[in-house]
């Protein structure tokens, strides 16, 4: 489960950083036109690479022991009621 989870994590990361990379591109493009644009990409920049190793990291040791679960034909027992 752990290996699904890490999957779908990075296909997410990747999404992520590719706005990121085209916002750069972007910045680069329109730096004339603002004084803050490359504090804010280079803060967003290590703002994402911290979120992203924290997140792997919270991934491998998650404990899935709770997501196990089993259920017998006893927890699917229902009353009908007609009216």
């Amino acid at each position: 489960m752990t290996l699904i989870y890490l999957w779908l994590y990075t296909l997410l990361l990747v999404l992520i950083w590719w706005f990121f990379i085209v916002a750069k591109i972007h910045s680069y493009k329109f730096k004339a036109f603002s004084n803050y644009i490359e504090k804010v990409t280079k803060i967003l920049l290590i703002f994402l690479i911290v979120l992203s190793i924290l997140w792997y990291i919270i991934i491998i040791f998650m404990d899935t022991s709770s997501t196990n679960v089993n259920f017998n034909e006893n927890d699917f027992y229902f009353n009908e009621v007609s009216y």
